[in-house]
């Protein structure tokens, strides 16, 4: 589990060729590793079960964890690896979700950072050549005299993580959870200038509402009235932002009847007053 806002913290990335066959170290580490091979093929196992990564497979063991071989790994074989500290243990940290509304205005706040990725275990890597050499520039980054070269080392790994991350969660298609969700947010991007009572959605989605939004909210980790008043307060900030509108004007255009109703909204979700938050702007149209 890899943090948005976290940075993990390399100890080294290098090639390696198999001279001779060799059975993988029977090891407990205290770090992470990352594996991907080029040629040849691994058979690792990790508590019990075992992986086999072949060419062009990327693998992630973790620390804490008995990991050992018992095939030997043929004459030839070829890999990069990443040891890395970093990451989190507790599964019940909060999942990254792809329906967290984006902020209209443009800013995201530090909550938005507090999200987490699962990285997968093994996979098939899509752009091998890609994948390639960016993990030979993190190599010989890593053996160079830059100053600098842990800090560009750990965002270099963090990028190519989440490459991969992204690579896997494509592969998925839209489950009955997923198309529902969608249609949800459809409708409240398109009623944004107001707001709407359970019965509307329910009607619009022909759902029981206690149904769907349960759907919701195992997939946004928000109620549906949460990421509507959200996405109506990214609205009011963009508004704020790149209109001559006043809080009073703003209000109105999205449907509050009173303005000192719709600061209070507007200061719980965006951690700002109106004013305090059209103050910090550099200009306004």
């Amino acid at each position: 589990m890899l943090g948005l806002k976290e940075i993990v913290k390399v100890r080294i990335v290098d090639f390696c060729r198999a001279d001779r066959p060799f059975v993988h170290a029977d090891r407990i580490l205290d770090f992470n590793v990352f594996i991907y091979i080029v040629s040849g093929e691994m058979r690792i196992w990790e508590s019990g079960t075992e992986y086999v990564v072949g060419e062009e497979n990327a693998f992630f063991l973790k620390k804490g964890l008995h990991h050992y071989g018992k095939h030997e790994i043929p004459e030839g074989t070829t890999w990069y690896y990443i040891h890395f500290h970093g990451g989190a243990d507790d599964e019940s940290v909060r999942r990254l979700s792809e329906y967290r509304p984006v902020p209209a205005s443009g800013e995201f706040s530090e909550d938005d950072y507090d999200q987490y990725i699962k990285l997968p275990k093994l996979l098939r890597v899509e752009s091998p050549k890609l994948i390639e050499r960016k993990l030979e520039a993190l190599t010989q980054l890593c053996k160079s005299s830059n100053d600098l070269r842990m800090a560009y080392l750990s965002y270099g790994t963090m990028e190519l993580f989440f490459d991969l991350f992204n690579q896997e969660r494509s592969r998925f298609g839209l489950d009955r959870g997923d198309i529902i969700t969608r249609r949800i947010i459809l409708y409240l991007e398109g009623n944004v200038s107001r707001k709407l009572s359970s019965a509307e959605i329910s009607d619009h989605i022909c759902m029981n509402y206690n149904y769907i939004s349960g759907i919701f909210k195992e997939k946004t980790g928000m109620s549906i009235m949460e990421y509507h008043e959200k996405i109506r307060m990214n609205e009011a900030a963009r508004l704020l932002r790149n209109s001559n509108m006043n809080v009073s004007e703003v209000s109105d255009r999205l449907g509050f009847g009173d303005p000192l109703y719709f600061s209070r909204v507007f200061k719980k979700v965006m951690g700002y007053s109106p004013s305090d938050y059209v103050k910090q702007s550099y200009f306004r149209v």
